[in-house]
């Protein structure tokens, strides 16, 4: 991994004067640009691959809470890796710490680090959001097979059939044709229960 793959445009948030000189001469070495910004500044952060935030001046939670929001890498730094600021670091979404003092590779490390951890993260956020909209599909194919077996006194394996080849001839996907079914359905059920 070369520096450029990994955060080449960095946030610099809210870093006091020292911590900004460090960091501008370790991100300069490995070929990193980045700009400092404070108090919850109003930048876009299309052009942003990372940030870097001090958590001992930390005032601006609006802009990292859209940093979190964007999927970006987020590295805390400080001078003190307590149990607090690492708790601290994790609520404001960052994935790596930085502790001072500040050297190039630990600079390096750290934005690596972050970096892995953050597409890790989005890659289970991923997964996890496509596996609750498969949940819900079982249960609306659930539903709909349901139906099939009270309305026409069949057993669940027949039921799931006639879903199926309703589906099939329909050219529909099981959770299309459900849907379909529980909407036809529902009229029926609805006038049945007002007479």
């Amino acid at each position: 991994m070369n520096a450029e793959t990994l955060t080449p445009r960095l946030l610099l948030v809210d870093c006091e004067p020292r911590s900004q000189e460090m960091l501008d001469k370790s991100l300069a070495r490995l070929g990193l640009h980045g700009w400092a910004v404070t108090e919850d500044a109003d930048i876009a952060l299309t052009d942003v691959d990372g940030v870097i935030v001090e958590l001992d001046h930390f005032a601006s939670p609006r802009l990292l809470e859209a940093a979190h929001a964007a999927g970006l890498p987020i590295v805390a730094m400080t001078h003190h890796q307590t149990l607090s600021q690492i708790q601290r670091a994790r609520r404001l979404g960052a994935t790596a710490i930085l502790n001072k003092p500040i050297t190039q590779h630990t600079v390096y490390t750290t934005l690596a680090m972050a970096r892995t951890l953050r597409e890790r993260i989005t890659e289970l956020e991923t997964a996890h959001d496509r596996l609750t909209v498969q949940v819900d599909h079982q249960g609306l194919i659930a539903r709909a097979v349901a139906r099939i077996m009270v309305s026409a006194d069949l057993d669940e394996a027949q039921a799931f059939e006639r879903l199926r080849s309703d589906a099939m001839s329909r050219q529909l996907t099981l959770v299309q044709a459900s849907e379909r079914l529980l909407a036809q359905m529902a009229p029926v059920r609805r006038q049945g229960g007002a007479s």
